[in-house]
């Protein structure tokens, strides 16, 4: 069937039991039109104002949609998996509907959504709010995202009730320290050795800027550094620690003792108190291992 450039008013069309296969429309205006019990298997409409359209309990599985104004599109109770849903917003500059005064693009809500596994790769998030949501598992660039939160809702609530009832403080300085810099003199020898100690692939210790190597510890971060700034120009390099610097943890503190001995650490103490020992690394900083 093939109607084109109808030009009179016709007021009511009905088609009932009927094939529709290879229908075309053109040029045609045809308001609150309905459907119904009706099979349109590859309906092509191109170039058509479908503003207000309402579909309900239909088949619209590898439907394809491009260059469409969707603003203000409602979508409910609908099984959308596998869709592959791209290049969505407002026309970029130099495509044909790009106009200067088209401002931005307005924010979408999804709510009651089951995203389980999907991927949102090259999109603008900004400005984006989550909230009552099941997120286990969700990563940004590789970053578990439930594990932050739950690690700052731990660090942000002291377990000392005398911290909560504290004052604030007129400082801008945290009640937390960093990390803690260790100078060395070779920065990938350093690397080398603390990663073997510690039990850190050293693949995952990047050397950056060919002074600095932050080790992936927990707790507060290690940063081996050669200090150009602070000595490490010299011939002897940086001045090293001559006082214990800070303390790896074990739960086996006799079996640290002998593992350290077996990988050559200078080992200036016994083991102190059942609860410590002191060593130096290569470069002869002062540590300690000390019991959890």
């Amino acid at each position: 069937m093939e109607i084109i450039n109808q030009r009179e008013n016709t007021q009511k069309v009905v088609v009932r039991n009927s094939s529709l296969a290879g229908a075309e429309f053109e040029n045609c205006r045809a308001e609150e039109v309905s459907f119904r019990n009706t099979s349109l298997l590859n309906f092509r409409v191109e170039c058509a104002d479908l503003s207000d359209a309402k579909f309900k309990d239909v088949n619209m599985s590898r439907m394809f949609i491009t260059d469409a104004n969707l603003s203000d599109l409602e979508i409910d109770g609908a099984q959308l998996g596998g869709a592959f849903i791209h290049n969505i917003g407002l026309p970029t500059k130099g495509h044909p509907a790009y106009r200067e005064d088209q401002g931005r693009q307005r924010p979408l809500r999804f709510e009651m959504c089951e995203l389980a596994g999907s991927t949102i790769t090259s999109s603008d998030l900004s400005g984006i709010h989550i909230q009552g949501c099941n997120i286990e598992g969700l990563t940004i660039d590789g970053v578990d995202i439930s594990k932050l939160l739950k690690r700052y809702q731990s660090e942000g609530q002291p377990e000392d009730k005398a911290l909560q009832e504290e004052p604030p403080r007129m400082t801008p300085l945290l009640k937390r320290s960093g990390a803690v810099f260790v100078p060395v003199r070779d920065i990938e020898k350093a690397r080398d050795w603390y990663c073997r100690i510690m039990g850190i692939p050293v693949e995952s210790a990047n050397v950056m800027n060919g002074h600095l190597c932050s080790l992936p510890v927990e707790g507060s971060g290690i940063i081996l550094d050669t200090m150009p700034m602070w000595g490490g120009e010299e011939p002897g390099g940086p001045p090293t620690f001559k006082t214990p610097a800070f303390m790896l943890l074990t739960d086996d503190l006799a079996a640290s003792y002998t593992f350290m001995k077996e990988h050559g650490a200078e080992l200036v103490t016994a083991i102190e108190h059942d609860h410590w020992f002191a060593f130096r690394d290569p470069d002869g900083n002062l540590l300690m291992v000390c019991r959890t």
